[in-house]
């Protein structure tokens, strides 16, 4: 009864180192590393998350590389649109060349002195009051050339005023006043205005 005791002791011994070494293995070895591969898991979602936004966005960045040089033209139309000086020669030049184009009589142009923009830094403003003379019709397709896309220089239309001479639909004048803006090079002062 002894041998048998002893034998039952040494097998609960065995059982219990046995189950102790699997414990400590377990937090041990195995564990561990498994924590370890839950956060690479973690990780490399977050990789791959991540790889899929740049992916997106290069495809966004190649979509817009292609309008470059469209965006690249109307900068440069923008800038132009902005002289460095005042350009009022050239641009009275304009104004009669788009009044003979469509028929309108330009005259009695009144440049005033520039005066700073707040709402653009670094911008001036020309006061020009101008008057034309034509048709209704005429004087209408003066305006819209003078707002339109095509016109070469920035300008706002601030006034119009429209009358008639003794009631005669072909000699319709518009007073009007606008602002033909000006971008100096930063540090210069006001434009200077020059009318060669």
């Amino acid at each position: 009864m002894g041998a048998r005791f002893s034998d039952r002791l040494w097998w609960i011994v065995g059982a219990a180192a046995i189950a102790l070494l699997a414990i400590a293995t377990w937090f041990l070895a195995v564990s561990p590393q498994r924590t370890e591969a839950a956060e690479l898991q973690v990780q490399t979602e977050d990789a791959q998350a991540t790889a899929d936004q740049l992916r997106n966005r290069i495809v966004k960045l190649t979509a817009e590389k292609a309008k470059l040089p469209e965006l690249t033209r109307e900068l440069n139309a923008r800038k132009a649109a902005l002289p460095s000086d005042s350009g009022v020669p050239a641009f009275l030049r304009q104004l009669q060349a788009t009044g003979t184009k469509v028929g309108v009589d330009v005259s009695g142009v009144v440049v005033g002195d520039p005066a700073e923009e707040e709402t653009a830094a670094g911008v001036w403003a020309l006061p020009i009051q101008l008057t034309a003379v034509g048709t209704e019709a005429r004087l209408g397709g003066f305006l819209r050339q003078l707002q339109s896309a095509d016109q070469k220089r920035a300008v706002l239309v601030e006034v119009a005023n429209l009358s008639t001479e003794n009631n005669d639909p072909a000699k319709v004048t518009l007073n009007l006043t606008v602002k033909a803006f000006v971008a100096p090079p930063v540090g210069a002062n006001a434009p200077s205005i020059t009318t060669d």
